[in-house]
């Protein structure tokens, strides 16, 4: 039997819409936007790029956006946890790509405040679980400690 477990996409939604928000604000600011144009109203804005400091503002703005939008849409279509007849797949904090192990070689799984945490024969690994539907995480917990 196979168990995916994804993140919740109402739980995701106001990481996204910061995401996108944060983008629009930026992107809107580097091209001369309606809202720039509406805040040249009420403040005093060269050109952009005239200035370093807000140039490289909103460009650190852009990047924390489409991170944000990256990671929001990555969260609903990649499971967290993948769990197959034989191998179990899951995204943890430690590492960077996900970790694929044995099922066999699971010792114990404890739900630790926010975290899911995974006991191997080799090592212990943490899966942050605050944007996951909380029937769906009892239902896979339920289908492991079975």
């Amino acid at each position: 039997m196979e168990k995916k477990l994804y993140r919740s996409q109402s739980k995701m939604m106001p990481i996204f819409l910061t995401g996108l928000s944060l983008s629009y604000l930026s992107l809107d600011n580097i091209f001369n936007g309606p809202l720039r144009d509406f805040l040249s109203n009420y403040i005093s804005l060269n050109e952009f790029g005239s200035n370093v400091r807000e140039e490289v503002l909103y460009y650190i703005i852009l990047f924390i956006g489409g991170f944000q939008l990256f990671t929001a849409i990555q969260g609903y279509f990649q499971p967290v946890i993948e769990i197959t007849e034989y191998k179990i797949a899951i995204r943890t904090s430690e590492k960077l790509f996900t970790v694929v192990k044995n099922i066999q070689d699971l010792r114990q799984v404890n739900l630790d405040g926010e975290y899911l945490k995974f006991l191997f024969d080799d090592a212990e690994y943490s899966v942050f679980i605050e944007n996951i539907d909380d029937v769906e995480l009892q239902i896979t917990l339920d289908h492991l400690n079975a």
